[in-house]
């Protein structure tokens, strides 16, 4: 069921939100059985299925899922989710762990695929060593790791007055897609802060809130997911689908519509949840 939510709602701001939790000392490593073929792939230009790695990469790993009800067995959704990260649990992990989940729940005979937006590279400032090493090298290796999933890069944050063509080529190719995978009852994944925050819940930059409205537009409601840990276990909390209410004038749609999907995201993290049930997930 889909569910509408009113304009009313409010993200929390960022001074209100808890920091990374601490004690949290498990180590998230890609494991040799997708690390190996996925360098092989990379390499050769091979495509591979992002849904079949994420389940074998998690697998093993302490995992606790709530509200997997939500998850819909078939349809199109728009999975939206915060950018946890910490020293062991790397920013890759949210896509696996949240791809993983989802097509361990998807129909046998629905798609399980979900192509995620991710940053086209690591920024560093201009005249930092990194700046000139690290980021011409991760935009090699990201747009690689991208071609072989299907996945859209995206200029990094924060944006560069250079790079508006880029970013405006990325979202018009991210729109096309949605609007293929809303036909096909397919998933997208997205991750509105676009960067480490070393806080549960961050602040998005401006205009992600009009990028969420294009693409709730093509037909695809919102799967909201709250990422955190507890008792040492990565905890996934799914929220009911919605549709974000976008107002019909330009003016304050972004805010507007990014307030409706962070106030979701927040209700699925520690001390907001009140989802019955929940379940272990180890793949």
């Amino acid at each position: 069921m889909v569910l509408p939510i009113s304009t009313d709602a409010r993200a929390p701001s960022p001074g209100s939100l808890p920091a990374v939790i601490s004690g949290s000392n498990w180590r998230y490593r890609v494991p040799v059985r997708v690390a190996g073929p996925l360098v092989w792939s990379t390499a050769t230009g091979r495509r591979r299925s992002f849904a079949v790695d994420a389940r074998r990469a998690v697998r093993g790993s302490p995992y606790l899922v709530l509200g997997a009800e939500h998850i819909p067995a078939r349809g199109a959704c728009l999975v939206l989710c915060n950018h946890y990260t910490r020293p062991g649990l790397g920013a890759w992990w949210i896509a696996l762990s949240v791809t993983g989940v989802v097509a361990a729940h998807r129909a046998s005979d629905a798609p399980a695929e979900m192509p995620w937006v991710m940053t086209a590279g690591w920024r560093f400032p201009k005249g930092d060593w990194r700046h000139r090493v690290i980021t011409p090298l991760t935009r090699w290796a990201f747009a690689r790791v991208a071609l072989t999933y299907g996945f859209v890069t995206m200029p990094p944050m924060p944006p560069d007055p250079n790079e508006v063509g880029e970013r405006t080529l990325a979202v018009l190719h991210t729109v096309r897609l949605a609007q293929r995978l809303a036909t096909e009852g397919g998933l997208l994944g997205l991750v509105p802060e676009g960067r480490d925050t070393g806080r549960l819940l961050g602040e998005p930059p401006e205009g992600v809130g009009d990028f969420v409205a294009l693409l709730v537009a093509t037909g695809m409601p919102v799967l909201p997911v709250g990422i955190s840990e507890e008792e040492r276990r990565l905890r996934l909390s799914f929220g009911a689908l919605f549709v974000p209410a976008i107002p019909p004038r330009h003016a304050g749609r972004d805010r507007a519509v990014i307030d409706q999907v962070m106030a979701a995201i927040a209700a699925q993290l520690p001390g907001n949840n009140t989802e019955p049930g929940s379940c272990y997930y180890n793949g």
